[in-house]
């Protein structure tokens, strides 16, 4: 491994944008392209709104599959074989083209595969071009996140699973089906049942609309057989929902909750990324969805990160096609902090005691040989470094007054420090309950916020229902209007024939035209009471009919003056609801300039002690060196490990050409010391004054050192 693949660095998430070609849809509502590539394929312009937008890189409405995932994704598959953890999803409107990018139509067609697919044949490539001594453990889990509750998809029994975090896992979901695999089509049988078991519904957008999100995760454990050294690479690969308008997806009943969950929980990580790229946020609300607690190591944390933004190009569109630009232009600004996720073996940790007991004992075989270098050229060897501590002379005793004089101050000084820590660690626990109490305040406020919301699409739920209601009375009304109008034209009818009826009943004719005539009318009154009798058989039901219209319209009136009731008091409680946050507002400003004076405070004494130490500094300056002389070796710094030690056949002929050049260095430093000790020699006998001698013994002291 790489040295720079050792420590933390940060990187950018990289921002691809595709393009599809107009559907049906668009077609038929005479959409045209509204979106331009410019030349260079990083910059996306839409000329009717006068917009401009730069990322790594802009895939037209052409581009092969295998286009983007070479450039998109194949960089982060094979990071994640290196041991670093890596996350790829796609984001943008319903019907947009993410499923289609990270799944394809066909998981079997080797042209119109999408990220998922092709990446297993490049997990799995990886993994036989690997060496012989690397033992590789992979696993995998399918989820999705379907109104707000996470379902595992390889057992579809666990339908709300908790997300839980730790020092040594992170953020994982707990309970969750990880399924071992050993070849690809183990995969490809995995990933056919979590999109068998995936949520999927018809709009007016999409006939195969995703209504949840899909993470699939893989985690890839690699065992370095020689060193015993573990590598561990976690990939996320993340099929969005698509953020939808109801007025075009006509999304209705439950159609129209899954739509509102997933509004929420990508308005949610749009707030992540905000907070993320905002310099004055000091809270990053990864908390506030499911989708976001999951995907938190893949914005800001330890992850290499792709995003996809999948964008249509026609006018009909254009609105969605610009805030999703604005998405991808944000998230380009965040930065994450990648490392190689690597755990060192005891093997691997006694080879690297082993080389430094070596370097140790090398170090001390040439103290060794200094020393004997002195006695031959006969210059005393000082007893500080035979013994550890200076000589016990009546010359040094005004020296040892002063300093235990400042070793009195010392103690002082330090019971002053302890005395101090104390405060600090006690200020410490006083700004920990503030922040405790701070944070406690930020849940109970998102709590509220989050109440608010409900009650919000509860009081539109409400309204909407009022307002179906209102129309099924209006019209109820209006059929009621019309069959009272059947009513009395059937009454009016009916009159006039009573009345034709007893006119003739009141004539008297004679004779023989007198009896035709009364025969005549007889029959006119018989087939009179049939037709009165046939229009009385048929305003029997009409009359049932209004009797039930009247019942139905006095129920509705009911049920209205109750919604309006509900409606007041839903306005009584967002009321009550605003003042209270009015008040954690408050309260959550108090604690914060609180938390402000703790800080200043804590500032003054870390000041405080900062000039201690220094103080102290200068005190241990002023004394003797031979009291801070320690053993012989004092002054040789260990070599840093820069990379694991691996083994192998490359490893032993590096060490066997480099020794032979340690062994010629390790001459040219000891004629060199030679020359040096002669030199002194030298002036030490030219020179009788003391300060020349105590100069020589000191530069003595560094020949011995391994400083010169």
């Amino acid at each position: 491994m790489a040295a720079e693949d050792e420590d933390p660095r940060e990187e950018s998430i990289k921002v691809c944008c595709r393009l599809r070609p107009q559907n049906d849809q668009e077609r038929l509502n005479n959409g045209k392209v509204c979106v331009e590539v410019a030349e260079g394929g990083t910059t996306i312009v839409l000329p009717n709104s006068d917009h401009t937008f730069v990322f790594d890189r802009v895939f037209s409405m052409d581009a092969a599959q295998k286009e983007v995932y070479d450039y998109a994704a194949k960089p982060i598959i094979h990071s994640v074989l290196r041991g670093f953890n890596g996350t790829v999803f796609a984001y943008g409107q319903t019907a947009s083209g993410k499923t289609h990018t990270m799944e394809g139509p066909d998981f079997d067609d080797k042209v119109s595969q999408g990220v998922l697919p092709r990446m297993v044949w490049s997990i799995f490539d990886g993994i036989y071009h690997s060496d012989d001594h690397i033992e590789f453990l992979v696993k995998v889990s399918i989820v999705e996140i379907y109104n707000e509750r996470i379902r595992d998809l390889l057992d579809p029994k666990k339908d709300n699973l908790k997300v839980h975090e730790d020092k040594a896992r992170g953020v994982f979901i707990g309970d969750v089906t990880e399924l071992y695999v050993g070849n690809e089509e183990e995969i490809f049988n995995a990933m056919k049942a979590g999109h068998y078991n995936r949520a999927m519904a018809v709009t007016n957008m999409n006939e195969h609309s995703s209504r949840s999100h899909l993470v699939f995760m893989l985690t890839i454990e690699q065992k370095n057989l020689h060193d015993r050294s573990v590598k561990v690479g976690k990939l996320h690969l993340v099929d969005l929902a698509g953020s939808e308008k109801v007025a075009k997806s006509g999304a209705s009943g439950e159609r129209l909750d899954e739509a509102k969950n997933i509004n929420r929980s990508l308005s949610a990580l749009g707030n992540v990324i905000n907070a993320l790229t905002d310099k004055k946020s000091s809270h990053v609300p990864y908390r506030d969805s499911k989708l976001t607690r999951v995907l938190q190591e893949s914005l800001g944390g330890n992850s290499k990160t792709s995003l996809i933004i999948t964008c249509s190009p026609s006018n009909f569109n254009e609105q969605e096609t610009v805030s999703t630009c604005r998405f991808g232009q944000r998230a380009k600004m965040i930065k994450n902090v990648v490392k190689v996720n690597h755990e060192r073996s005891a093997e691997e940790l006694k080879l690297l005691l082993e080389k430094k007991d070596l370097a140790l004992a090398e170090l001390r075989g040439r103290l060794a040989f200094f020393e004997q270098l002195l006695q031959t050229n006969d210059i005393p060897i000082p007893e500080y470094m035979n013994n550890g501590a200076p000589s016990t002379t009546p010359a040094n005793t005004p020296q040892r007054a002063s300093v235990a004089e400042l070793m009195d101050q010392l103690q002082d000084t330090r019971t002053d420090l302890k005395g101090k820590s104390e405060r600090i660690s006690e200020l410490n626990r006083e700004r920990d309950e503030a922040q405790r109490m701070l944070q406690a305040s930020e849940e109970e406020k998102q709590r509220l916020q989050s109440r608010i919301m409900d009650l919000s699409n509860d009081r539109e739920q409400i309204e909407y229902e009022r307002g179906e209601k209102v129309d099924e009375v209006e019209r109820l009304q209006h059929d009621k209007v019309t069959l009272q109008q059947q009513i009395d034209e059937l009454s009016r009818i009916n009159y006039n024939l009573t009345r034709a009826a007893t006119a003739d009943g009141g004539r008297e004719p004679s004779g023989a035209a007198a009896t035709e005539s009364e025969r005549n009318s007889q029959t006119s009154v018989r087939s009179d009471q049939t037709e009165e009798e046939r229009l009385r058989d048929q305003e029997r039901p009409l009359k049932r009919k209004v009797s039930q219209l009247d019942k139905n319209l006095e129920q509705l009136t009911v049920m209205y003056h109750k919604l309006v009731a509900q409606n007041s008091s839903l306005r009584v409680e967002i009321t009550e609801n605003d003042k209270k946050i009015q008040r954690k507002d408050q309260r959550i400003g108090q604690l914060e300039r609180n938390l402000r004076e703790a800080k200043q405070k804590y500032e003054k004494l870390l000041t405080q002690c900062a000039n201690l130490t220094a103080a102290m500094d200068v005190m241990g300056r002023a004394k003797p060196s031979g009291n801070f002389s320690g053993s012989g070796n004092h002054g040789m710094r260990h070599p840093n490990i820069k990379r694991p030690v691996r083994g192998g056949i490359q490893n032993r002929f590096e060490t066997a050409e480099n020794t032979p050049q340690t062994t010629a260095r390790e001459q040219a430093l000891q004629i060199e010391q030679l020359e040096q000790l002669n030199r002194l020699r030298e002036s030490r006998q030219d020179s009788p004054s003391a300060a020349k001698t105590t100069s020589s013994r000191t530069r003595l002291h560094d020949v011995a050192a391994g400083r010169v």
